[in-house]
């Protein structure tokens, strides 16, 4: 796995798309979209951009559209944007300012139900004696 796993150090810079990474952990400053396993952006990190993954820890920034299945959110993480996501921890002092939504992929094959509903006009009013 360990010529699978790109770290990008504090202080760096970088701009594009990173992909063939099974794991990646970015404590620099970072515009991509990602593609991945595990994305883990430290304290020091900084994400912009779309990231798809199956497991995302932040103790960084990130802003941009997330899927993952499980995220991570540490105290020291500030989020923007939105996050989609299967299983969500998220310690105290963790700040979203962003749109969250569960099951992002059980609520794309869920169909609405529109059946129609019939509502009486008239209403039982009790009988004045």
């Amino acid at each position: 796995m360990a010529n699978k796993q790109a770290i990008l150090g504090s202080g760096a810079r970088f701009s594009g798309k990173i992909s063939n990474a099974k794991s990646i952990e970015i404590n620099g400053y970072v515009e991509a979209d990602l593609t991945t396993e595990k994305v883990t952006i430290g304290s020091t990190g900084k994400f912009i951009g779309s990231v798809q993954s199956d497991l995302v820890v932040i103790a960084g920034e990130y802003e941009g559209k997330m899927q993952a299945d499980s995220v991570w959110l540490t105290e020291t993480s500030r989020i923007s944007g939105e996050v989609h996501y299967k299983s969500l921890q998220m310690d105290r002092g963790a700040a979203l300012n962003c749109r969250v939504v569960h099951n992002w992929n059980e609520s794309e094959s869920v169909e609405n139900d529109t059946s129609d509903i019939e509502e009486s006009d008239q209403e039982e009013k009790p009988a004045k004696k």
